[in-house]
């Protein structure tokens, strides 16, 4: 009998713990940048204790509207987890009309998108947590997309 009660019981405490954390999974939106004001997308870092961390970044399509051959600069501001930080590689385009650099002092990641024409483009947004309570942490990187329109 105590056998057979002993996995029932584990299960039980599981699924508390994990009632514990629930996660609420955001609704994204799209964010359009016509040039008229800066186009800044807020990346939002949340750690738990036992869960580890994740990326939440509310703008998961960016359209840009400007016209065509005018530069837009993108700005990716981190916010939540304030020892959360981009490494070199915080932002990776694999395209030449992107020239991405990092700004370690404001926590942001900008790219100037020189956009030549009409494209879409899956970008990807890495970032680590150096330091916390519970030493280095992994964050798992989040895969986006930008069109130009």
């Amino acid at each position: 009998m105590r056998k057979s009660l002993s996995p029932i019981v584990a299960c039980l405490l599981l699924s508390g713990c994990a009632a514990m954390y629930p996660r609420v999974e955001p609704t994204p939106t799209l964010l359009s940048c016509d040039g008229s004001k800066a186009c800044v997308v807020p990346v939002n870092v949340a750690c738990s204790r036992f869960y580890g961390c994740r990326l939440i970044v509310d703008n998961d399509l960016i359209v840009v509207e400007s016209d065509r051959g005018k530069a837009q600069d993108i700005v990716w501001r981190l916010v939540g987890e304030t020892q959360a930080q981009f490494p070199s590689n915080g932002i990776v385009l694999d395209n030449t009309d992107f020239q991405c650099r990092p700004k370690p002092e404001t926590r942001e990641f900008v790219c100037t998108d020189r956009h030549a024409g009409f494209g879409v483009f899956k970008y990807r947004i890495n970032v680590t947590v150096p330091q916390s309570l519970f030493g280095p942490r992994g964050v798992p990187s989040l895969d986006p997309w930008i069109v130009n329109r």
